[in-house]
């Protein structure tokens, strides 16, 4: 019953909101009019402010600076997840069939991330003109009996598309989406954030200074008990920390807060985390890492990309701590792969994109 009343709430409020829908779908196709008859991007699906996560707006930095260096001549319109569902008809009329959509990275190609994998449905299915390219995403489907009817839909939906690029975010994701979606181009791709310049100093802390950067979410495999012991488990200062912040992060405001989260991890020796954003961050600021398990494979099956780097070790457990935390203090090693010319630069080859054109971007307010 509850259910059945908030689906008819819902249908009542689409009512209610029509005529303005219709008039904001003719004020945004007024706005971007002008790029109608260009060569442009869609990048649709990005994080909308209100979620605080700093690793999904992490991820819009690193692929709008992406963009400026491979197609700078294009136009880049930006539609976070909200808007890519309420403007897809002023999107439609905007389209020609030279354009490129690309669809936001991160971890929610999946039945835990519904919302998401839904308006990337909508989209796959809405715009078959187009070139249309996921970029890299954890693709997780659950063995239950929703996790198997939203798998069928999606791929479904995946296979109607006859342009359609698929970039798995770990090896796992990669295997899944060849499976998956054998009609779409299909590969494997290392999180987008690792194309943006190192950050790294070896300068230390006279004492050692440990960022404990753990979830505080679903997708933690430790109890908020475990959670709390890690700190007494170690003989050093240590900071708690999550990539979820406390506070909105406005589009304008990305580039500051994520500089900021950046300085935090600097300020410290060894990161340990169950963030993939949290080993993203500290790889980028060349400190050693200490990556804890979480319930899926997204840290799991991502360890094939640092397996060459001594500085980001995994822990099975949580009473292995102490002995990895003083190997990585001792550590002195800190390679760090070019992401770029191994994988992101090749992306517009891949995909049969010309890269290099003449500079422009712009973002949907």
């Amino acid at each position: 019953m509850k259910t059945l009343l908030n689906s008819i709430r819902i249908r009542f409020l689409r009512v209610l909101d029509f005529p303005f829908w219709v008039i904001r779908n003719v004020l945004f196709y007024s706005q971007y009019q002008h790029l109608e008859s260009t060569k442009k991007i869609i990048y649709a699906l990005t994080p909308p402010p209100y979620l605080k996560n700093i690793g999904d707006h992490a991820q819009a930095v690193a692929i709008q600076a992406w963009f400026k260096k491979h197609f700078p001549s294009l136009e880049v319109i930006e539609l976070d997840k909200d808007q890519s569902r309420y403007f897809l008809p002023a999107i439609k009329q905007l389209l020609t069939s030279e354009d490129i959509v690309f669809l936001h990275s991160g971890g929610n190609l999946g039945d835990r991330g519904l919302w998401s994998e839904r308006i990337r449905r909508r989209l796959i299915k809405n715009l078959k003109s187009n070139k249309v390219i996921s970029l890299p995403q954890t693709i997780f489907f659950s063995d239950t009996e929703n996790g198997r009817v939203q798998q069928e839909i999606t791929e479904k939906v995946y296979q109607s598309h006859p342009d359609l690029v698929v970039f798995g975010r770990d090896p796992y994701s990669g295997e899944l989406a060849q499976a998956l979606f054998p009609n779409a181009q299909t590969y494997c791709m290392p999180d987008f954030v690792l194309s943006l310049p190192p950050k790294g100093t070896t300068a230390k802390n006279a004492s050692p200074k440990i960022l404990l950067c753990l979830r505080l979410d679903h997708e933690s495999a430790l109890s908020e008990a475990q959670r709390q012991s890690v700190e007494s488990l170690l003989p050093y200062a240590c900071t708690y920390y999550d990539t979820t912040l406390d506070a909105p992060i406005p589009i304008e405001k990305r580039e500051t807060i994520l500089a900021e989260t950046l300085q935090l991890f600097l300020q410290h020796d060894v990161v340990i985390t169950d963030r993939y954003h949290g080993l993203i961050f500290t790889i980028l600021c060349q400190k050693p890492c200490i990556v804890l398990r979480t319930v899926d494979h997204k840290l799991t099956s991502a360890r094939y990309w640092f397996k060459e780097m001594p500085s980001v070790v995994f822990a099975e457990d949580l009473s292995q701590l102490p002995t990895l935390v003083s190997h990585c203090l001792q550590n002195r090693d800190h390679y760090v792969p070019d992401w770029n010319a191994s994988y992101f630069d090749q992306i517009p080859s891949l995909v049969g994109l010309t890269s290099n054109e003449k500079p422009t971007s712009m973002a949907a307010q």
